[in-house]
């Protein structure tokens, strides 16, 4: 009996800490595709997720089954245990399948954005479910880019954001310095 409210008090914790992850995950993923910075970060780990929380739904019944079979002194019927591993392979399938789909789904999103995928190997290389996407291809070799994107979280990609803006902002005074001190020289040679 402690077995079962044990299993079913942890498959009910994973389950709902699952479901806070996925909907987390999501919620962050379509913040990045609107944020219309030049760089995002686009996660492939909640694509596991949908066939990973099907399988955990059918062994969170069958733990419960067992606990209120257990409860009420009833034996438990064959089909509840070919039911759950039915469901448990399903899901299981269902973790490669869904993560294809769901990651062609945002690759989908991120083109249609104007986004390009970064090279492979030139930003955050040591992340598997993690790809860089950007509006400019050359902020993908930029090493301000590599140092500041390193985990692939949205505050980094919104440092690399306001990086870029206060470097544009100098290169734009360096611009307009170097055309102030052309404009007297001109104006000198022409005294």
């Amino acid at each position: 009996m402690l077995k079962d409210i044990i299993a079913f008090l942890l498959f009910s914790l994973l389950l709902v800490a699952g479901c806070w992850t996925l909907l987390h995950e999501v919620q962050t993923q379509f913040a990045e595709l609107i944020s219309a910075k030049p760089l995002i970060v686009l996660s492939s780990f909640h694509g596991y997720l949908p066939g990973a929380l099907l399988a955990l739904v059918f062994m969170t019944g069958y733990a419960a089954n067992r606990l209120w079979r257990g409860l009420r002194r009833q034996t438990l019927s064959a089909n509840n245990g070919k039911l759950t591993a039915i469901g448990v392979l399903t899901g299981l399938a269902l973790v490669v399948i869904g993560n294809f789909a769901i990651n062609t789904y945002w690759k989908g999103k991120a083109e249609n954005t104007g986004y390009q995928q970064c090279p492979a190997f030139t930003l955050l290389t040591n992340r598997i479910t993690m790809s860089a996407w950007s509006k400019d291809e050359t902020l993908c070799l930029d090493n301000d880019a590599r140092q500041i994107i390193e985990r692939g979280t949205p505050d980094e990609t919104r440092q690399l954001a306001t990086h870029l803006q206060a470097r544009s902002k100098q290169q734009q005074a360096k611009q307009q310095i170097l055309q102030q001190e052309a404009q007297r020289k001109r104006d000198s040679s022409k005294e």
